[in-house]
């Protein structure tokens, strides 16, 4: 099995984190791979013994599973079981047919996140939870809309791709938020499997406040220099989002914010989570930068997220 063991990239990443966030022998979590259809989804799995419950945690565009480490090893020592993914495209997800990779689009990520959903609540937990980071967020969303039983939600942001003004403020530059939506509508049909790296299209270079980190994620291929196809971005920005957010019920929902995001500005959240109709929270990680890695903003992140998971159980 190809997976992280001989990965660099992750362990270089340990250094950019407090202690007690970084991955241990105690901590490593157990690799596999869960097969959907031709795909074999990458799992880190950061198990313990009589779990409180199960959350399983999303990535964004910039990211992978193994990233995700850097919250999941803290909730893994709150007694959490903790399903870290790595979506098509990214980290060590591979394919039974090497073609399907061109025929990937954000419709997969969400119907992979609802088949996950529905092994682990038969395998594994009664309580699920939904944790997403960035772009993963809405993904989590999405993911609730579909399943039944989830027990709440947590984000560290909420983007509707819908709104031009996200669309403004999160892309590569002014040029490309002018002109994708545009563009992607009739070139994705004829050239929807060219691949183009992410970072190209997204603002990325702010993915982290501590920009030596930033640069080093961005020359991954298996994270923030991954390489998606114009079918994908296409997807991504003209989501179809089946339940809008005032008539949506089906769980509580946290948001856990960054607070000096310069990436996505807490203002373009609020443009979808003020709207919902659930039972919600707000919490503002101070300091704390898009991948928040600062170390007063993932102590707050810890217990904001322990708080809601107890009370949610």
């Amino acid at each position: 099995m190809v997976g992280y063991e001989n990965d660099s990239v992750w362990k270089n990443m340990q250094v950019f984190l407090p202690v007690k966030n970084r991955i241990s022998e105690e901590t490593m979590p157990e690799e596999y791979y869960l097969p959907l259809n031709d795909i074999n989804i990458h799992i880190d799995h950061y198990r313990v013994s009589k779990p409180k419950a199960t959350i399983i945690m999303f990535h964004g565009v910039g990211g992978n599973g193994r990233l995700l480490s850097f919250i999941a090893v803290r909730l893994m020592q709150n007694g959490y079981e903790v399903i870290c993914p790595d979506l098509p495209l990214y980290g060590y997800t591979v394919y039974g047919n090497t073609e399907n990779s061109d025929k990937i689009t954000y419709d997969t990520w969400i119907n992979c996140g609802c088949e996950m959903v529905e092994y682990y609540q038969k395998h594994n937990s009664d309580n699920i939870f939904l944790f997403g980071l960035s772009a993963g967020g809405m993904l989590a969303y999405q993911v609730a809309n579909e399943c039944r039983n989830i027990n709440g939600i947590i984000a560290t942001c909420i983007l509707d791709q819908r709104d031009s003004e996200v669309v403004k403020k999160t892309a590569a530059n002014p040029f490309i938020a002018a002109v994708s939506k545009l563009i992607l509508r009739t070139t994705h049909r004829i050239f929807g499997d060219f691949k183009i790296p992410m970072k190209m299209v997204a603002n990325m270079k702010n993915i982290a406040n501590n920009q030596d980190l930033a640069n080093f994620l961005m020359r991954d291929l298996k994270s923030s220099g991954a390489s998606v196809s114009l079918s994908f971005i296409h997807s991504l920005i003209n989501p179809i989002i089946k339940v809008e957010p005032e008539a949506f019920n089906s769980c509580p929902f946290l948001l856990v914010h960054p607070g000096d995001d310069k990436w996505t500005d807490i203002s373009l959240s609020r443009i979808f989570y003020d709207r919902l109709g659930c039972d919600k929270e707000l919490r503002i990680l101070e300091d704390g930068g898009h991948f928040p890695v600062e170390e007063k903003a993932l102590i707050q992140l810890e217990e904001y997220c322990v708080n809601f998971l107890e009370k949610n159980i």
